[in-house]
């Protein structure tokens, strides 16, 4: 089964998709670097025209070049393993269950901020139908989508870096 990832990349109102079988749970900590190297980490995936049905897909991210909008999804928590001042800044210990996923994606994208100078974070629990949704907003077809199959509820957190 594994821990399926999708990953889109949207430049000059093109977007190529991805997908990997295992890269679910690291998705999130793909982009800690930036553009660059995010975008540079996806020659590892394969190239696929149709994105994942929400409940297949455990993580993943869209980077929107030209909105500087970036959506992620998957779970956080052992991430903050990898950042050594985790229980001094989100106040409890790496791996700590209290909070909700919002809140550590607003600890995260508080680290990683400085590598997407000029750019929105967005974390978004929909994952892959948030996608879709993006890519419909840009009336971008290239890429197919399954309908929305989400639970209504949302969790969602953005941060706007400034420049």
């Amino acid at each position: 089964m594994g821990h399926c990832a999708n990953f889109v990349v949207i430049e000059n109102n093109a977007a190529q998709a991805y997908y990997d079988t295992w890269a679910g749970l690291g998705a999130a900590f793909a982009i800690a670097d930036g553009p660059g190297p995010t975008v540079e980490s996806l020659k590892a995936f394969a190239p696929t025209t149709t994105l994942l049905d929400w409940d297949l897909a455990e993580g993943g991210f869209l980077i929107d070049f030209d909105q500087s909008l970036v959506i992620v999804f998957g779970e956080l928590e052992e991430l903050f393993h990898e950042f050594a001042d985790y229980d001094d800044e989100a106040g409890g210990e790496a791996g700590d269950e209290a909070g909700s996923n919002a809140e550590r994606y607003r600890d995260y994208f508080t680290q990683i901020a400085p590598h997407w100078r000029g750019w929105c974070l967005r974390y978004d629990d929909s994952g892959v139908d948030a996608f879709a949704e993006h890519l419909k907003q840009r009336d971008i077809f290239s890429i197919d989508t399954p309908e929305p199959s989400h639970p209504k509820s949302r969790e969602r957190f953005e941060l706007v870096e400034s420049r």
